[in-house]
């Protein structure tokens, strides 16, 4: 019983070990998440234009985060990708400070190389259910720029729509019903693996 117990334990700090060299990159990313948002937030202050019209023709359907790990890394790398390209689009009527904008989208392509990088050797097929959720929203939020002619007006409701969802991830990363919250918090391995040993 004792052997069975040690064997357990090695394994699991092994496991512990592969995941925290996997997903590690990823684990001080809920700050930049958090720093994302406030930027979006930010870019809104002064005199914001008056869109009632065009914030009720758009039509989204939000993607969340999973609870599972990899999964959640998966879909945050894919959401920052997609992202960084919507905010590379005509912004040519925005009327942001022009420094904000040039910080959100530095940080934007952060997250997307940090979590591009972190999460290469996950394998978890070539597809995922919230993959298409994810692309579906983004695509929503494209074409709605583009019926409204990239205006100042759409690009406003787009700003506010892209702070509600990192609102929600930040959240979500925060959670503690998330699966292995000590790969990104401070906790030892050690203390880890035997809470971990004490829920099997």
């Amino acid at each position: 019983m004792a052997a069975h117990n040690v064997t357990f334990v090695v394994h699991l700090l092994f496991a512990l070990a592969l995941y925290r060299a996997v997903y590690g990159t990823c684990c001080d990313e809920t700050y930049y998440i958090f720093k994302t948002r406030q930027v979006v937030n930010d870019l809104a202050m002064g005199r914001k234009p008056v869109c009632v019209q065009e914030a009720a023709r758009i039509r989204v359907h939000r993607p969340t985060l999973s609870l599972e790990v990899g999964e959640r890394f998966w879909t945050l790398s894919l959401v920052f990708h997609l992202a960084c390209e919507l905010f590379q689009r005509n912004l040519t009527l925005v009327k942001w400070n022009v420094n904000q904008l040039r910080e959100l989208q530095e940080l934007l392509a952060r997250q997307n190389r940090t979590y591009s990088a972190c999460v290469k050797d996950i394998r978890l097929g070539q597809s995922l259910p919230n993959e298409t959720i994810v692309k579906k929203y983004f695509k929503q939020l494209d074409d709605f720029l583009s019926r409204e002619t990239f205006s100042l007006c759409a690009w406003e409701v787009v700003r506010f729509e892209m702070g509600r969802i990192l609102r929600d991830f930040h959240k979500k990363s925060n959670s503690k019903k998330t699966k292995y919250p000590c790969f990104c918090n401070k906790k030892s391995l050690f203390t880890c693996s035997r809470e971990l040993s004490r829920k099997n």
